[in-house]
């Protein structure tokens, strides 16, 4: 226990990680203020194949339509634009590592709130071992580490990313999917369960979470399910 911690809460007050606002009575577990968190989507608000936030009149989600993916269902904390962006960025590129505690805890929470079958364990998706020495932490796993103690759940890295492939924010959307379609393989001596929760922090075009999940789907697993931070 650290017993200076109640007077450097005082000395530095803790702050939202989305707008650095000030945080209200009993806040301080997720580090989120109530403004931020009352702007997370409920799952059943959000496209259930994508996790894309919805608009009432939408009967269907455009950002998926006409897309098959390997996984059978994906649950997000927030729209990947504005406060959360520049957090997600913080978290991946500034070094703000600290920030896993706070991100992992809302994607749990919005894992327990999915309606999803049970889960039975927990993988991320890997960075290539150069990615990681460049960057020093991975991201992905460190989530993926507060998701699994969060739902009380083993945490799996069935995973290994064979190539350093080019970042997928500076590619179009099919390079995006030919950039990753060769990008994983199961790591020696896994045995899966049938069901698994992928993590990782971003979903964009789905292409880097469909070939990972196809990989699980392929080692023995019968359901992946995806939850990431931004969408």
């Amino acid at each position: 226990m650290n017993l200076f911690k109640p007077l450097l809460d005082l000395l530095f007050p803790p702050s939202c990680v989305f707008c650095a606002g000030r945080l209200g009575e009993g806040m301080t577990a997720l580090l989120i203020c109530r403004s931020c968190l009352a702007e997370i989507p409920a799952p059943e608000s959000c496209c259930s194949k994508c996790a894309q936030p919805l608009e009432p009149s939408q009967d269907s989600c455009r950002k998926c339509s006409g897309l098959v993916f390997a996984f059978s269902g994906a649950c997000t904390v927030q729209v990947y634009s504005g406060l959360v962006k520049t957090a997600i960025h913080n978290y991946k590129y500034n070094g703000r590592k600290g920030m896993a505690s706070t991100l992992g805890g809302l994607m749990a929470q919005q894992v327990k709130l999915s309606g999803w079958p049970e889960i039975e364990a927990i993988v991320p998706v890997p960075l290539h071992h150069s990615r990681l020495l460049e960057r020093g932490y991975d991201q992905a796993l460190l989530l993926a580490q507060v998701v699994a103690a969060e739902l009380r759940l083993p945490l799996k890295k069935a995973l290994l990313r064979k190539s350093a492939t080019p970042s997928q924010t500076k590619l179009f959307a099919r390079e995006r999917w030919e950039n990753v379609s060769q990008a994983f393989e199961l790591s020696a001596g896994q045995a899966l369960p049938a069901r698994l929760l992928l993590v990782d922090d971003l979903l964009t075009t789905g292409a880097t979470a469909h070939f990972a999940a196809q990989t699980l789907l392929a080692g023995g697993a019968k359901e992946v399910y995806l939850a990431v931070v931004g969408r």
